[in-house]
């Protein structure tokens, strides 16, 4: 897509979404599994068929969560998520997505230093851990301080510490302002509730700074099983439907990437 004015990251949990979102004109792939639970690891097959099925070129950075939850991380959890990343690494990926904090709500920094120095040379997207924080604007410093001269944390994704980006637009303005102030080369992405509805909403609140969106782009399509057991579930209280799958729908993709040449063409 030729004089894009902002670059498209759809998040994607199954190879079909890969493909689709591609096609709608994504511009990266941030790739997890269970986007129902916030996005997990994806799982080793998953990313290796990725890795075969889309181009080798195209930017697919790889979600480091091992479970939902809190981001207070075990030491056992912890050696998961370096194998993930080197896994990773050894695919191929171009970066992961991954974040820590400590009990307090602080960045852990020496555990950040660690993963992202073991992601090397990968980039690395900080995630809506950041949405956690008891202090937003200390824990950017933190990351930026963690990130070094190379700026190896190139983005942070966040909804401005709210359940969605509309909701946190102040917020988020505050901090691409404060990153800049800083001297910062990191990349504040709005994610979380973005829709076709709210975008240009969004472009013009954020413009001055707004460089990258995050979207899911997804439609719920129904399962192709004939027999189906409705009285039996996978999961527990917190559940989708068994028999409803959720997939990036390429036209939806398409329309955000319009809506994004159309408002490149009349700034």
């Amino acid at each position: 897509m030729e004089n894009k004015k902002y670059k498209i990251e759809v998040c994607v949990d199954s190879v079909e979404s890969c493909v689709e979102a591609i096609k709608g004109g994504a511009d990266r792939l941030e790739l997890c599994s269970s986007l129902f639970l916030g996005g997990l690891t994806p799982c080793y097959g998953m990313m290796k068929i990725v890795r075969q099925v889309i181009p080798k070129d195209f930017p697919v950075f790889v979600m480091i969560r091992p479970r939902q939850g809190d981001f207070l991380y075990s030491e056992f959890e912890l050696l998961i998520m370096k194998e993930d990343i080197k896994a990773a690494k050894e695919l191929g990926y171009q970066g992961v997505v991954l974040g820590v904090l400590d009990r307090f709500g602080n960045i852990d920094i020496p555990v950040l230093r660690d993963l992202v120095q073991l992601a090397t040379p990968m980039s690395v997207t900080f995630h809506r851990a950041f949405d956690m924080v008891s202090d937003c604007e200390k824990a950017l410093k933190d990351i930026i301080s963690v990130s070094g001269p190379s700026s190896q944390i190139q983005r942070i994704l966040t909804s401005g510490q709210e359940s969605t980006v509309l909701e946190g637009l102040f917020n988020i303005k505050k901090l691409m302002v404060l990153a800049k102030e800083c001297g910062s080369s990191v990349i504040m992405v709005p994610g979380g509730g973005i829709t076709e509805r709210n975008l240009s909403r969004i472009t013009q609140e954020l413009d001055d700074y707004l460089s990258e969106f995050h979207i899911s782009g997804r439609v719920p399509i129904d399962s192709q099983m004939q027999h189906r057991n409705t009285r039996v579930f996978m999961g527990g209280e917190l559940r989708s439907s068994e028999y409803t799958l959720s997939i990036v729908d390429s036209k939806r993709i398409s329309n955000f990437t319009n809506q994004i040449l159309s408002s490149s063409t009349t700034k």
